[in-house]
């Protein structure tokens, strides 16, 4: 059951982090703090030395890898919702609205699903969005929380892939809704 109203639960689908998207938020968050700590405990002893320069470089990289730990969700989808004619993506950072005329939707097969694992992952770490082209899923965007929930939407000008919470309920109120 999502968190929404009753009254809204028909039109909005949440998008929780899970599955391998998750684990690697963990790992690159695990990475960015580490380096970022690592980096004000050089700049104390840097400075200590009389190294000021040295300092205020490892401070710039302590930042930069904070900066980059909070901007790495910014397009992480938190939930999705659907208007009269349209299917709003909502992330941490902005909306992307998508017009639904013409589109439809399917489920990922289960050899889709391993695919697209593949795809989106790179050096121990999984992206949540992104342009791809595939051999076997064609050209898309994706805004994942879970892999494992993955919904391939063809609209006529796009081609999308989207993970809801509730991927089964998803594809029955977009069915309905085109």
């Amino acid at each position: 059951m999502s968190a929404v109203p009753d009254s809204e639960e028909t039109s909005r689908f949440l998008c929780t982090l899970g599955g391998s998207v998750a684990a690697s938020r963990r790992r690159f968050k695990v990475l960015m703090l580490g380096m970022g700590l690592l980096m004000l405990v050089v700049a104390v002893v840097v400075f200590l030395d009389g190294r000021v320069v040295a300092a205020l470089l490892a401070l710039a990289v302590a930042f930069v890898s904070r900066l980059a730990w909070r901007m790495s969700g910014d397009l992480t989808p938190v939930r999705l919702e659907f208007g009269s004619r349209s299917l709003t993506v909502r992330t941490r950072s902005h909306s992307v609205e998508i017009p639904l005329e013409g589109a439809s939707a399917r489920a990922l097969t289960a050899d889709e699903l391993a695919h697209l694992e593949r795809l989106a992952s790179a050096g121990g770490f999984v992206v949540s969005s992104g342009g791809f082209d595939s051999h076997l899923l064609g050209e898309f965007d994706l805004y994942a929380s879970n892999l494992g929930h993955a919904v391939l939407v063809d609209g006529m000008d796009y081609r999308l892939v989207l993970t809801p919470d509730n991927p089964t309920r998803f594809l029955e109120v977009l069915d309905t809704t085109v």
